[in-house]
């Protein structure tokens, strides 16, 4: 719905999804959007690239149809047809063996030998607390999510769980979706990973994760290697100020959605609260390493990934079969591996060179998973290192409350809205579903603009 006085030119700041979904969803409304984005493609952490015929994702591996937000924008933008069906099972290592787990049937935490009798009793306390936990999680906003936040997922599992739990179950997922130790991360956080991939089946798609922002990009107007310095709010709308090969340039708009990583926004945003610019600038986000191998042969292998708890090993986090996504990642007959690693090993290695990183993510591969390491020295054909200085979000304990704070500090009348993991947590359909909120806000404000 447009505003009486007919259509607004909303600029977008950034095209991760968030951005482009915010975009997308104006367009839809009747808007005239223009996205800024300071790299020469589109997506963000939901990025895929092609290398030699695999295609890479750099961020995000995994979507899920607890993903409600994306599977209705795919419809909405005449995209499920690009759906393809994916595997929601992951492996978890203990003492050598691995322990397959189905999420999407819950009923393999029951029959899985990974764990105790006596620990499968405690997990009953799990799913208790997921179920309170439930009514208070949104995806494009967690700030409800402070009523429970009280202490870490460490001490969480402690009380409620028992340590098999914590080191087989909470830990590798803490770590996996927040590169973060339970210490370190909010007890809710323990419980979002088991929220968003419990009951519900896998997708993904043939070209891989980015074809959801590359194909929104097909229909919206993005400016490319466009980097926003200032976004201010007068009476009369916003006054953006953006670069472009070292010109600078100066946009009126009716509107703006700023959807750039959470510690960004203080820098281009100079109207914000004290109180604003210190909730952002604390964010702790946590920087990834990947090593993606392309292998002439697949290994033998139908789960997705493997987890590897902390005590299983103190560098590699874990595995994934990246062609197990769908059959268009690799070439017919090859397969594509990545490997993933814990912050320390990251921290030690984000500055080393290339050839260097990967000879030491074969060393890792070897000493926990030799047969792996050997398949991939005999068919390594290509190999992708990419690094996230930002790439996921750890909410300590009480980050909910810190959120709560900033999110109701949000004029959502003001012609400035966000949209980003920062009002939720690093998952694409949380950052996505931000985005729809702030064009929702947008519009509901467009009705009072003169």
């Amino acid at each position: 719905m447009t505003s009486e006085s007919g259509p607004k030119h909303v600029i977008v700041v950034g095209a991760g999804i968030a951005g482009m979904t915010a975009a997308f969803r104006l367009e839809q409304a009747g808007h005239t959007v223009t996205v800024l984005e300071q790299e020469d493609r589109v997506g963000g952490r939901m990025t895929t690239v092609e290398r030699d015929g695999y295609r890479v994702d750099l961020g995000a591996l995994w979507l899920s149809y607890n993903y409600t937000a994306m599977v209705r924008l795919l419809t909405d933008a005449g995209l499920a047809a690009e759906i393809q069906p994916s595997t929601n099972v992951w492996g978890v290592l203990r003492a050598g063996k691995i322990h397959r787990l189905d999420f999407s049937r819950p009923s393999g935490l029951v029959r899985t030998r990974l764990f105790s009798w006596k620990s499968k009793l405690k997990a009953i306390n799990l799913l208790r607390d997921l179920r309170r936990a439930t009514p208070l999680l949104q995806w494009g906003d967690m700030s409800g999510a402070a009523e429970i936040d009280v202490e870490n997922a460490d001490d969480w599992a402690v009380r409620r769980l028992n340590e098999e739990l914590l080191d087989y179950l909470i830990e590798p997922l803490c770590s996996g979706y927040f590169l973060a130790e339970p210490r370190d991360v909010s007890a809710v956080g323990a419980l979002i990973p088991l929220w968003a991939t419990l009951k519900a089946p896998a997708f993904n798609f043939d070209a891989g994760v980015g074809t959801l922002t590359q194909l929104l990009a097909e229909r919206l107007r993005v400016e490319y290697a466009a980097s926003a310095t200032r976004v201010s709010e007068d009476a009369s709308g916003v006054h953006v100020l953006w670069q472009r090969g070292g010109r600078e340039h100066s946009t009126r708009a009716d509107a703006c959605v700023v959807a750039v990583p959470g510690p960004n926004v203080p820098r281009i945003v100079p109207q914000l609260s004290e109180r604003q610019r210190e909730y952002l600038s604390a964010l702790r986000y946590i920087p990834d390493i990947r090593v993606t191998f392309g292998l002439r042969r697949p290994p033998t292998e139908p789960a997705l990934g493997f987890l590897v708890p902390c005590r299983e090993s103190r560098d590699l986090l874990g595995v994934t079969f990246n062609h197990n996504l769908s059959q268009g990642r690799a070439p017919a007959g090859k397969g594509l591996v990545a490997a993933h690693f814990r912050g320390s090993w990251t921290g030690k290695h984000f500055a080393s060179d290339d050839d260097v990183v990967i000879a030491d993510a074969l060393h890792a591969l070897r000493e926990t998973f030799p047969d792996l390491a050997e398949h991939i020295d005999a068919h390594q054909e290509m190999c992708v290192v990419h690094r996230w200085e930002q790439a996921l979000l750890a909410r300590p304990a009480h980050g909910y409350r810190s959120l709560s704070q900033f999110t109701r500090s949000i004029n959502p009348d003001s012609r400035i809205q966000f949209a980003g993991d920062f009002l939720s947590y690093s998952a694409t359909n949380a950052a996505l579903a931000s985005g729809e909120l702030a064009a929702e806000h947008l519009q509901a404000a467009a009705l009072k603009y003169n």
